[in-house]
């Protein structure tokens, strides 16, 4: 079921509210970081859909430009689930999940 169905066929906007909405319910205790050089995103940084070589081999990039921790990797524009993200301080990939740090305290 894409996110278009549950919103009822609103515009993009609110979708991308809804998304955001999503991600910190799941992720608002835990630290994003990068897990090569341990660089931090902020809210401000943005991601492109792009075809793509290695890792992810995926064809088919819609072009959009966003946060890609705020949907927790998925594409607003056309729904592609990210597994791998490139970090904007080092370029290295690493998983998507790997990003996040635990938020246990042991």
């Amino acid at each position: 079921m894409s996110l278009e169905l549950l919103r009822g066929g609103e515009p993009a906007g609110p979708v991308i509210d809804f998304l955001t909405d999503l991600w910190k319910d799941h992720h608002e205790t835990r630290r994003v970081r990068c897990p090569h050089c341990e660089w931090t995103p902020q809210a401000s940084h943005r991601w492109s859909c792009l075809d793509q070589g290695p890792p992810e081999f995926f064809e088919g990039g819609c072009g959009t430009s966003w946060n890609t921790f705020q949907t927790a990797g998925r594409c607003p524009g056309c729904q592609h689930q990210w597994q791998w993200t490139i970090c904007l301080s080092c370029l290295q990939w690493a998983p998507h999940d790997d990003w996040y740090e635990s938020d246990d305290s042991d």
